[in-house]
């Protein structure tokens, strides 16, 4: 027999999503093909496209928690392997029904409803960022 080897299964537990928006299909995948997404997910009659950048995996190993930057869904009843809209531009389609985390996010984004706008500071003319009024 072989050495002994320590197995420690540490699935994902918590995650942050940071920003979320529903599309229109066309928009999600011109979005995605221009950002340079290499595929969607199809969920339970949606297609998500889930921006996660590198530092995300160093800080769900650190702190416990996986970071989605954004998650973009939109309303697409049958699976298909590719979505292809105008002139060929195509971007392949992974089935990810089966895995809970992807499933847990889309149920979350699609309840939690429209997201809240920024909060935009206005400026009055004359004035510049960092003043107080003029005094």
């Amino acid at each position: 027999m072989g050495p002994d080897i320590d197995v420690e299964l540490r699935p994902t537990r918590h995650v942050v999503v940071l920003g979320y928006d529903e599309r229109e299909l066309r928009n999600l995948v011109y979005c995605a093909l221009t950002y340079g997404v290499n595929r969607l997910f199809w969920v339970d009659g949606y297609v998500m496209c889930v921006e996660v950048y590198e530092e995300s995996f160093k800080r769900e190993m650190e702190e416990g928690v996986f970071y989605i930057s954004h998650v973009c869904y939109a309303r697409f009843p049958e699976y298909r392997k590719v979505i292809e809209i105008e002139k060929g531009a195509q971007l392949p389609v992974v089935n990810a029904s089966d895995m809970a985390i992807l499933r847990a996010v889309l149920e979350t984004v699609r309840n939690a409803g429209p997201p809240a706008p920024p909060e935009v500071g206005l400026i009055s003319k004359g004035s510049t960022v960092g003043s107080n009024g003029g005094e």
